[in-house]
């Protein structure tokens, strides 16, 4: 099970990283993966000027794998973004925030509510990033010509 985790991982890579961002205000696509113990994580992310769009997806140990994309704004330092995914085969939506720390990326969580069907963040400026996941920068595998 943990070898099919990890073939999904890079095959997510290789499809979602290999996109030509296509204008020149834009910065390209960046992968970043969460690895501790048997949890793991994948996030690419393409930024054109504040708006981020990409993949994320979850692969946490005794828990629903779940898989989607995220869109949203960069505020200074932090990603806010609707994660939109399907676990179990249910989509879901969610806030998710990410804080910039060097090159990497760190998930911030806090109180959530549900607003019209997706949970949110009841408050940004609560939002602890200490003990969130660290998603590293990695390089992102070249599809195969």
């Amino acid at each position: 099970m943990r070898h099919i985790a990890s073939i999904f991982l890079v095959a997510a890579c290789i499809s979602s990283c290999n996109r030509d961002s296509g204008t020149s205000n834009s910065k390209a696509n960046d992968c970043f993966v969460y690895k501790m113990d048997k949890d793991s994580a994948f996030l690419q992310i393409d930024i054109h000027n504040d708006i981020v769009k990409g993949e994320l997806a979850y692969h946490l140990f005794e828990k629903d794998n779940n898989q989607g994309s995220i869109e949203g704004r960069i505020v200074g330092d932090t990603i806010f973004a609707k994660y939109k995914f399907m676990s179990e085969g249910v989509e879901s939506i969610r806030e998710v925030a990410f804080l910039k720390k060097s090159s990497n990326w760190v998930e911030g969580f806090g109180e959530v509510e549900d607003k019209n069907g997706s949970m949110v963040f009841k408050d940004h400026l609560g939002l602890k990033f200490e003990s969130g996941l660290l998603f590293k920068e990695v390089p992102c595998p070249k599809a195969a010509d």
